[in-house]
């Protein structure tokens, strides 16, 4: 064993063996970059687990949040209450997340404050006294810049970052380092920096870039270098815009291997920086800290790869290293041309024709191209792999279409199988070789197949689950209601418990609190240990958390606006951090009409009540940004309803009433709520109804006309069915 790892094993456990098991959190915003924020807490979990100790994840979540909150930051500073002793005996800090929101400058004197308590830092800025979990941008770039130079023979580079970004910076000043070293000059006006990451920024450089350059076929450049994935992957389709092929016409690759790269039209060669493994060193350095306070710490650097993909010009190794003979089986007759006397023009249009019935869909350039790829790789040079790239770029203008159909291409590679093996039967090497261009087609299928299924995993909401339990949180009137219907949901969100913590009003800044739920529930003993009031969040007793084992809790502060009610822990089971802020969107909803009864006149607040317990359907959709900018979103389309609340369904009038057909708003609402119109039209009446019912004490009859319900009786009908309880055996449960 490591002489480092078991020194700490006998510090933690001699901790353990006192009842003090340590406790880490880590500081940033999770779901800021895509899926990095995941993969460090993934690493981070990973060591926590290891080492047996406890874990509270106190990032946010933006990119992926439910909420449209241009006041985030100042959300998020209340998390920094959290990040003292004696609730954490340390931290994990990712400070350059917080970038998009504060100036370098103001973000490294938020995090200096916390000192002294332990902290280690992930990111790219420098805090003082904190040592740092880094990757080397030099010997990244310069293993990009070796493969693309010594595999590939590159010589004419161009560059593109952004200007923005303090990486992208230090990653060009690696780029004119990596040309020095292969002696190789820097062609001028061929650097850019677009002043964003932004893609309409990204996409004047490029087209700068094409105006100075021919960029077809290699001419005038080889290579596009960029600083990330998301600069490469916008690169890539704008360049694809303008006719631009990659890798046929130029290469591009990236940094970072994000999503946006494996998403990309060409998915992108990257250089992966290992953000597992530096979530988990950087737990391994923070508990050298907590160990030994005293030792002067430093900067560690932890070692990138190259992922090498199709926009360099290569294929994936599962693609490339394929050799051996994979012959399919299939019944269909041979097209028997070996033993032809025709001449080659003669049988090359017999080729064509047959293949021209297998790509229907493709030109007539497209399929001589094939037809000469195939005489080429088999005839002419023997290390030629013209057949693959045409196939590639088969797949990637089917990709670009959304219509990757594996069954149907794999038919037609078959098919291509039957017309092209009768040419090269005779002749073992070449059969063998022609099963393996087939073979690595297959494959090559399979590659994009799995490419998109990973990028799923930048898709975390699910979005017709939560909306289901967002009409369920949108029925509670209490706080009795709302922690019930938290603990039924609990499992359905993979979370395996939580402590709620809550002020008794309102706040413009979480005060004192009190823990008013706890699931599981504890024992006896537990709950009389429980203080009545928590002064201020770090000193929220660790005793409530699960005791004899090691826990990783999720910290949510629950607000809506600028009010805050107080905080949850939430503990984790699914990574998926998006899940956490979904609750903490619900509970906040359904919290904030409770609150507002204990300080105003509950009938005068009783719509805005009903309004805000159903709002998280409006705002829990994970494509919201795309739906707004088509013009229906779930808020407007519930907006609508709620406008008619007191009327029947009337869908030709709304789809007239907003702009677009019957069938989209049809299919829109479903897609955004999981509900049809008449469906989710008649939950939120009976919700309505619910605060009539309960917080107005209007009479049936009275609800019934109100709400539009063509009788007394098909109320009560209705009612039961959304329920499972006649309204007036409902309101006597619920009174109280």
């Amino acid at each position: 064993m490591d002489h480092n790892i078991e020194k700490r094993k006998i510090f933690l456990r001699e901790r353990r063996r006192t009842g003090n098991r340590v406790t880490i959190g880590f500081a940033g915003i999770a779901d800021f970059r895509s899926f990095i924020g995941q993969k460090y807490i993934a690493g981070m979990i990973e060591a926590a687990v290891d080492y047996d100790i406890n874990f509270i994840n106190m990032a946010g979540a933006i990119k992926y949040s439910l909420f449209d909150d241009i006041n985030f930051m100042n959300h998020y500073m209340k998390n920094f209450k959290f990040m003292k002793s004696p609730l954490v005996d340390g931290l994990v800090t990712w400070a350059s997340s917080l970038c998009e929101f504060l100036k370098d400058d103001e973000v490294v004197s938020l995090f200096s404050k916390l000192q002294p308590l332990p902290m280690v830092d992930i990111g790219y800025l420098d805090i003082p006294g904190v040592p740092s979990i880094r990757i080397d941008n030099d010997s990244s770039i310069l293993r990009m810049m070796r493969h693309l130079i010594e595999e590939h023979g590159y010589k004419k580079f161009a560059f593109i970052g952004s200007k923005s970004s303090l990486p992208h910076l230090r990653r060009l000043a690696a780029f004119r380092k990596a040309l020095s070293k292969y002696n190789i000059s820097e062609i001028e006006d061929a650097v850019y920096l677009s002043d964003s990451m932004e893609s309409v920024d990204i996409g004047k450089i490029v087209k700068k870039l094409s105006t100075a350059f021919d960029l077809h076929e290699k001419k005038e450049l080889e290579a596009i270098v960029t600083s990330s994935d998301v600069v490469a992957a916008t690169v890539i389709d704008e360049l694809d815009k303008l006719g631009i092929s990659v890798p046929a016409d130029i290469a591009v690759t990236g940094f970072n291997n994000q999503y946006d790269g494996i998403s990309a039209l060409s998915p992108v060669t990257s250089i992966d920086l290992e953000y597992f493994k530096r979530g988990y060193a950087a737990v391994e350095l923070l508990i050298d800290r907590i160990m030994r306070p005293d030792l002067n710490f430093r900067k560690f650097e932890i070692p990138t790869k190259i992922i090498v993909r199709q926009s360099c010009g290569c294929f994936e190794e599962s693609i490339s290293q394929i050799s051996e003979v994979h012959k399919i089986q299939n019944n269909e007759e041979l097209v028997d041309l070996s033993q032809s006397q025709e001449s080659e023009l003669d049988i090359r249009k017999k080729i064509f024709l047959k293949i021209k019935s297998i790509f229907v869909q493709e030109s007539d350039e497209s399929i001589k191209s094939l037809v000469d790829a195939f005489f080429t790789d088999f005839f002419i040079a023997n290390d030629s792999k013209k057949m693959l790239v045409w196939f590639r770029n088969f797949i990637q203008k089917e990709r670009k279409q959304k219509k990757i159909d594996n069954n149907m291409i794999q038919q037609r590679i078959t098919k291509l199988r039957t017309t092209l093996l009768p040419l090269v039967q005779e002749n073992v090497e070449l059969t063998q070789k022609l099963e393996t261009v087939l073979h690595q087609m297959r494959t090559l299928i399979s590659v994009f197949i799995d490419y998109d299924l990973l990028t799923n995993g930048d898709r975390p909401y699910m979005v017709n689950s939560i909306s289901k339990i967002a009409i369920s949180f949108a029925a509670a009137t209490s706080k009795k209601q709302i922690f019930e219907a938290l603990k039924f949901h609990l499992l359905d969100l993979e979370i395996p418990g939580v402590i709620l913590a809550l002020e008794n009003t309102m706040t413009l800044d979480l005060a004192q609190s009190a823990v008013e739920l706890i699931v599981p529930e504890p024992d006896e003993i537990m709950r009389v240990a429980i203080p009545k009031f928590i002064q201020s969040p770090e000193l929220f007793p660790k005793k409530i958390f699960p005791r004899n084992r090691r826990y990783s809790m999720m910290l949510e502060v629950l607000f809506h606006e600028n009010h805050y009610f107080g905080y949850a822990f939430l503990e984790m089971g699914t990574q998926n951090i998006a899940i956490y802020d979904t609750v903490r969107l619900l509970l906040s909803n359904a919290l904030y009409p409770i609150f507002l009864k204990k300080e105003s006149d509950v009938r005068s607040r009783a719509f805005e009540a009903q309004y805000a317990g159903i709002l998280p359907i409006a705002q829990s959709d994970g494509t919201n940004a795309i739906i707004f900018r088509e013009g229906i979103t779930a808020k407007r389309i519930i907006d609508y309803l709620l406008e008619h609340i007191g009327e029947m369904s009337d869908l030709d009038k709304m789809a007239t009433d907003m702009g677009v057909s019957k069938s989209y708003l049809m299919r829109r609402t479903k897609l955004l709520t999981s509900y049809t119109i008449q469906e989710l039209h008649e939950k939120l009446r009976i919700e309505q109804a619910k605060n009539l019912l309960l917080l107005q004490g209007l009479s049936l009859g009275e609800v019934s006309e109100r709400l539009g319900f063509k009788s007394q009786n098909y109320f009560s009908t209705v009612f039961k069915k959304n329920t499972g309880l006649p309204p007036a055996t409902w309101v006597k449960r619920n009174k109280g």
